[in-house]
């Protein structure tokens, strides 16, 4: 699990907000953990939480869901669903039906969102918050890698989870994603099963495999 470095600046609770709000020490008994990781894991900046008026530490039950997926551990019952969320970019209409089709068995597990543009996608990511993308690396506008050097210069989007996908498959192109900040790049056409594993998407939904 990723550890991650530096501060988060905490803001105040959003006002209006209907989500469970956690303290530090329920988060501590929903995971069974120590207090004090959940208060590192805060201070790191790897899970969101807001300051009350008061000045406590309050975590929205959407953040800490998307922290528990984008982090490989179990999803209580208490927190709903475990579905991971992924965005797939690629500029071929086709390559992006051909994966919505290959992905259809596995609705329960896997929202899909895609867009056929590098530029949408650097919106997308902040706007629908992803647990991981899929980034063809060949695109007009912008190609695959300059979108993984964007996303992972953006703090608050270090958690997502970057899969590069290429029809010219070789070390290279592995390394240059890696570099990019990209977990993996897979040839195309791609294999579902290949994605599943590198998310743990049975683990991240607190299912034995």
């Amino acid at each position: 699990m990723s550890t991650g470095s530096g501060q988060q600046k905490e803001e105040l609770l959003p006002s209006g907000t209907t989500d469970q709000l956690y303290t530090t020490h329920d988060i501590s008994r929903l995971l069974q953990v120590d207090p004090s990781t959940v208060s590192k894991w805060i201070d790191r900046g790897i899970l969101m939480a807001f300051r009350t008026p008061g000045g406590h530490r309050r975590v929205r039950s959407t953040d800490l869901r998307s922290f528990l997926i984008a982090h490989q551990m179990p999803v209580p019952d208490e927190l709903g669903s475990g579905t991971v969320k992924l965005l797939v970019v690629d500029d071929e209409r086709p390559v992006l039906d051909a994966i919505k089709r290959a992905f259809k068995p596995y609705t329960a597990q896997v929202e899909l969102q895609s867009t056929s543009s590098g530029v949408e996608a650097l919106l997308l990511v902040s706007e629908q918050k992803p647990h991981g993308m899929l980034i063809d690396l060949n695109m007009p506008d912008i190609d695959g890698l300059e979108v993984c050097r964007r996303i992972r210069a953006r703090k608050q989007m270090e958690s997502v989870r970057l899969i590069t996908m290429t029809s010219n498959h070789s070390p290279d192109v592995v390394e240059q994603s890696k570099q990019a900040g990209a977990i993996a790049c897979l040839a195309k056409p791609l294999d579902v099963q290949q994605v599943l594993e590198l998310f743990r998407i049975p683990l991240a939904l607190g299912v034995k495999k």
